[in-house]
């Protein structure tokens, strides 16, 4: 375990054995400008890349904007990771349950306009339009976690098994 720590890039080559893709988006920025975006393959082939980005029905351009996305909902629900804010974290530890709390109700308690699934149109309801014409979904309802949608309460009351370190 330790020559793991201390190796990183022989994991990753274990990793890399299993047809593992990995693409890096590099900025370089000149006086808070942005002056040249380079994108490089650390393992992997570009075209098995573009292929798996194509299949997944994104543009198949290597790009920043779904961390960059992830990295701002990040911050909005987790105060103790926002820029300027008196409420920073003392300790690591509260950090990480912060966090770990914050991805259970992201996935299980907070809907997603994305993930909206569209209403089978009732027979019954002919001559008025529906209530509604989505019904909306947690990231765990769209994996098939769940059923339902949890409550504030049922997250409170479920034990967090917080990650390894």
């Amino acid at each position: 375990m330790a020559s793991a720590r201390r190796h990183p890039q022989a994991r990753l080559a274990r990793v890399a054995a299993a047809e593992f893709v990995y693409g890096q988006v590099r900025k370089f920025q000149r006086r808070r400008r942005l002056v040249k975006v380079e994108r490089v393959m650390l393992c992997g082939l570009r075209e098995t890349l573009i292929q798996r980005l194509k299949a997944a029905g994104l543009s198949g351009r290597l790009n920043t904007a779904f961390i960059e996305r992830l990295n701002l909902t990040l911050r909005q629900g987790v105060a103790l990771l926002a820029r300027r804010t008196w409420g920073t974290a003392q300790f690591t530890s509260e950090l990480i349950m912060h966090v770990s709390w914050w991805r259970a109700y992201y996935h299980f308690a907070r809907y997603h306009e994305a993930l909206r699934v569209d209403r089978a149109p009732s027979p019954q309801a002919t001559d008025r339009p529906a209530a509604r014409r989505y019904r909306s979904q947690t990231p765990a309802m769209a994996a098939g976690l769940v059923s339902r949608r949890w409550t504030v309460l049922e997250l409170i009351s479920t034990p967090i098994i917080s990650p390894e370190r």
